[in-house]
C-alpha cells in the first residue's frame, strides 16, 4: 500500500530496565535495518493520555516529530497522536 513506509506498533521495556537505553537501542536497530534496505519513513503511535508523556517525550528525543493527532480516536478525550521520522542509511 505505500512505497517505504512502515509502522511500528508496540515496543515496550520493563519498568525495571526503562531508563537505560533499551528502547532507544531497539529503536536504533529498527530504524537502520529499515534505512538499509532503502525504507523512507517510520511512523509510531501513542496516546495523547498524561500517562503517555514519556512515551511521547521518548520518541521526540530520538528524532521523531509528531505528524499527526486524531482527536478521541481511542475514545472520548483520548487522542491518537502520530509521530514520524525520515530514514536515512545513517539513522
Amino acid at each position: 500500500m505505500t512505497s517505504g513506509t512502515w509502522n511500528l506498533y508496540l515496543i515496550a521495556v520493563h519498568p525495571l530496565h526503562q531508563g537505560k537505553g533499551c528502547g532507544g537501542a531497539l529503536v536504533a536497530t529498527l530504524e537502520a535495518m529499515l534505512a538499509a534496505r532503502g525504507e523512507r519513513v517510520l511512523l509510531v503511535e501513542t496516546s495523547s493520555l498524561p500517562e503517555f508523556e514519556r512515551t511521547r517525550a521518548f520518541y521526540v528525543k530520538h528524532g521523531y516529530d509528531e505528524e499527526a493527532r486524531i482527536r478521541e480516536f481511542y475514545k472520548a478525550g483520548e487522542d491518537k497522536i502520530v509521530f514520524r521520522k525520515a530514514l536515512t542509511a545513517a539513522s
